[in-house]
């Protein structure tokens, strides 16, 4: 009998659904940008921002029900772990969609994260690695054996670019205040790497932002899923130029997710600081997520 997983990863900024056959043949998948964490008001969040997601959930069960679903998951992370709220948000999900929003924390959530990245390298030795979320930012390290170590940073890009930015484009004084901000945020990062070790920048579409945008991409080979690299001075010119564009020009260089772009140069900005801080050289990007670890 085959087994058709739903899988819904709930997040500060999106949703994204992706439909596996036997745990590993993916049908189908889709990312729907909500801006859930624009509706995090006094730490709750607003009704109108529980009906937008009860439309969205449901929407995503309509178009993926020819895929005849065994199973569905659905799991939120920051913007639900801050929320006072939640006990309503869930109640409202489960009562009005097929839907049962399992809540991870911090500590799953890295594991999870951790899994889904590191087991298709053959990179022998640590690995670090960053991912950008809406409402927070993981910075985790360790090797093929397990995670060694974590930094939860309150740096997501959706809370930043609210606490920050008031200018479209950003002016020069917000972006180094924001700069500041993250130094304070990961001061307590004094790990240094050994020389050569892969830095990985991972979320559901990071390969294909890099691709679109025409960043100047090597080849590497440690990761048949994880076919490129880039040095981080090429990654620190596209974050000067991407932040100083208005949106529309930023929108660009991602035609198929433009809302991604909202917060890159947010993103870039804090995976430079830490690079630079730890003594990690180049990036490689990964479309894995946490969402590959529940696989």
């Amino acid at each position: 009998m085959l087994n058709t997983n739903l899988i819904l990863d709930i997040g500060t900024k999106s949703i994204k659904a992706f439909v596996y056959k036997n745990g590993s043949e993916l049908l189908f998948k889709k990312k729907i940008q909500t801006s859930l964490g624009e509706h995090l008001d006094n730490q709750r969040i607003s009704q109108p921002g529980i009906d937008m997601l009860v439309d969205v959930i449901n929407n995503i069960i309509k178009e993926t029900a020819h895929f005849d679903i065994n199973q569905i998951n659905a799991f939120g992370t920051e913007v639900f772990r801050r929320a006072e709220n939640i006990g309503n948000l869930q109640k409202q999900i489960k009562e009005k969609t097929p839907v049962d929003i399992q809540v991870i924390d911090n500590q799953k959530e890295l594991e999870l994260y951790w899994t889904g990245l590191v087991r298709d390298f053959e990179h022998d030795g640590m690995i670090a690695a960053i991912d950008i979320g809406g409402g927070s930012v993981q910075f985790l390290y360790g090797d093929k054996n397990g995670l060694k170590g974590s930094h939860h940073l309150n740096t997501g890009t959706v809370f930043v670019h609210k606490q920050f930015i008031g200018s479209e484009p950003p002016t020069e004084n917000e972006y180094k205040a924001i700069e500041q901000y993250i130094a304070k945020q990961i001061a307590d990062i004094n790990i240094t790497f050994p020389k050569g070790t892969p830095f990985i920048h991972g979320s559901s579409s990071v390969i294909d932002f890099y691709t679109e945008a025409k960043l100047p991409l090597e080849k590497y080979t440690f990761s048949p899923p994880h076919p490129y690299k880039i040095g981080l001075s090429e990654i620190d010119k596209f974050y000067k130029k991407l932040r100083s564009l208005p949106e529309e020009q930023r929108e660009t260089f991602f035609p198929s997710d433009p809302g991604f772009t909202k917060g890159a140069s947010i993103g870039f900005a804090q995976i430079i600081q830490i690079a630079k801080k730890t003594g990690l050289t180049y990036i490689v990007p990964s479309n894995n997520s946490l969402i590959h670890g529940f696989l």
